[in-house]
């Protein structure tokens, strides 16, 4: 099984589930860029998933890998 490191994660609320569906699509479309930038496939690095209470961006551990060996901080 794939570890899954999240890079988004926000519990929803009837009063704002637009507001956090598009921020949570954002922060998906800027990590499946920063996988294509690596030479990666998006589709397998990087997921949305949602349940009953939560909205969370995913990433693989190969990406998170990748990024948290650069010089600076992304979390």
């Amino acid at each position: 099984m794939m570890h899954l490191t999240p890079v988004f994660r926000h519990i929803k609320h009837p009063s704002g589930m637009e507001a956090i569906k598009a921020a949570a699509e954002k922060v998906k479309k800027h990590w499946e860029e920063l996988a294509l930038d690596q030479g990666l496939d998006p589709a397998s690095n990087v997921d949305l998933q949602e349940s009953d209470k939560e909205i969370r961006v995913v990433i693989s551990e190969q990406l998170s890998a990748i990024y948290s060996e650069e010089p600076g901080s992304w979390r």
